[in-house]
């Protein structure tokens, strides 16, 4: 993946598909990828998608959440959800990723920007017209 593509991302969401273990196993190279690229700043929630074929299922809930918890962390979101079966889970987890994010900037530290005096700047143009009093 491109380096610009996910250039200031500030959250990524890993899915695979619980019917192929060679889906879950590519999680790794996209965690570490992630991980060499944007750094610890990034939310990244994973999902197993597909739970409308649970009868063939070849991923179980324990092997993922095991998975994550070493990679990731024990407060990674994990989910099961299907993209098929709109259940509000797609929701649920695209509004506790923008939780997540807007959680942890609470904590970061804040970038120090000058922002001019809107007086000021409107008192250095030049204008035919009116004037500030």
């Amino acid at each position: 993946m491109s380096q610009l593509y996910y250039r200031g991302a500030q959250a990524a969401l890993l899915v695979y598909d619980i019917t192929s273990q060679e889906s879950f196993l590519e999680l790794h190279s996209w965690i570490e990828e992630l991980k060499r690229n944007v750094g610890d700043e990034l939310v990244m929630v994973v999902v197993a998608n597909k739970l409308d074929l649970e009868s063939r299922r070849e991923v179980t809930l324990e092997q993922a959440r095991e998975y994550v918890t070493r990679a990731l962390g024990p407060d990674t979101l994990l989910y099961e959800a299907s993209a098929k079966d709109d259940d509000g889970t797609i929701d649920d987890i695209f509004l506790n990723m923008t939780r997540h994010i807007l959680d942890r900037k609470q904590y970061l530290p804040r970038k120090r920007t000058l922002t001019p005096n809107v007086a000021d700047e409107q008192l250095n143009t030049s204008s035919s017209c009116c004037g500030i009093f």
